[in-house]
């Protein structure tokens, strides 16, 4: 009996060593193949795999950020979302300031903290003429739409992990974004220095009054002419209120998991885009991670629910008009 156990103990490990063997033969040659591919063709062939979700690879951070364009442009923006941004794995700061302006409701939040398996951050403008939503049990509040291309403002940030800078970004944009891959970081850490220059006179000063109405005193901001400058750390408003506060842990447990696992895998490779290259050829489920396959389904299906009741009451308000 102790022979033939010895006997399958011997077969197991020589079947281990001989897929171990093949793996690292495999991982060498895709090394190679990697190292041997120009970076133009890196760049896009990153760029095609991640146009679906709606962001590009910037090679003068060596960072992912959001496209001018994405598909999340036709979601908008409301408060449920930020609300289910930890089903999404995304553990994070949101800062909305909201103000009235040319006959409208404006908003412009910041955001920090860590989205799955990269550290970023984010300021997002939007506007709504609409009344607010009232979706009995699941939201209440208004809902609204990206602003135009002629409504956009030049933004800049600087975010920083623990004082020091990771990565600046800045950009005529309506959502000026931001993801450092393999980093992981808790939202207490992260700081945001941020810039924005507004159209004209009445917008700053609309700003400034919501600014303050969110928390923010006069020693908290600097004004030079049309720009504002501001920092966001530790936020002034009230964070939104998720629904199972106790899994929010083990949610950032899996995302310093997947930061491990990417480093780990990735540990031949010294810059960003040889790594998401190696990671969009060879482990393909974890570039969908890293990109967010989870975040489309998630808002695309929140956005349809508010979409349907909207078209509903637009409906019904015109058969009553």
């Amino acid at each position: 009996m102790n022979k033939i156990w010895i006997l399958v103990i011997a077969i197991i490990l020589f079947i281990v060593i001989i897929i171990l063997y093949r793996w690292t033969i495999h991982r060498k040659q895709a090394i190679d193949d990697v190292l041997n591919t120009s970076d133009e063709n890196k760049i896009k062939e990153i760029n095609d795999a991640l146009d679906i979700y709606g962001f590009v690879y910037d090679i003068s951070n060596d960072i992912i950020c959001s496209q001018m364009y994405p598909w999340q442009r036709n979601m908008g923006y409301c408060r449920l979302y930020d609300e289910l941004a930890p089903s999404l794995n995304m553990i994070i700061d949101s800062e909305p300031i909201y103000f009235d302006y040319d006959g409208r409701r404006w908003l412009i939040e910041f955001w920090k903290g860590q989205y799955g398996m990269t550290t970023g951050g984010e300021i997002g403008i939007y506007v709504t003429d609409r009344e607010d939503v009232n979706i009995p049990g699941v939201f209440l509040g208004p809902f609204f739409e990206s602003v135009t291309d002629k409504e956009r403002l030049s933004m800049r940030f600087n975010l920083k992990k623990e004082g020091k800078s990771l990565f600046k970004r800045k950009k005529y944009h309506w959502w000026l974004t931001g993801f450092d891959v393999g980093v992981f970081s808790k939202p207490r850490n992260l700081s945001m220095d941020i810039r924005l220059i507004f159209n004209d006179y009445r917008m700053k000063e609309a700003f400034l009054i919501g600014l303050m109405k969110a928390g923010y005193r006069q020693e908290d901001y600097k004004v030079v002419n049309n720009m504002v400058y501001i920092t966001f750390d530790t936020p002034k408003s009230n964070q939104p209120i998720y629904k199972y506060k106790l899994v929010l842990p083990f949610i950032q447990l899996a995302n310093k998991f997947y930061c491990k696992l990417y480093n780990f895998l990735t540990k031949d490779f010294n810059c960003t885009l040889d790594k998401i290259y190696f990671l969009c050829s060879y482990y393909p489920i974890l570039f969908n991670i890293l990109a967010g396959d989870k975040a489309i389904k998630g808002l695309e299906s929140t956005y349809e629910l508010i979409q349907s009741y909207l078209s509903k009451n637009e409906a019904d308000n015109n058969e009553h008009s």
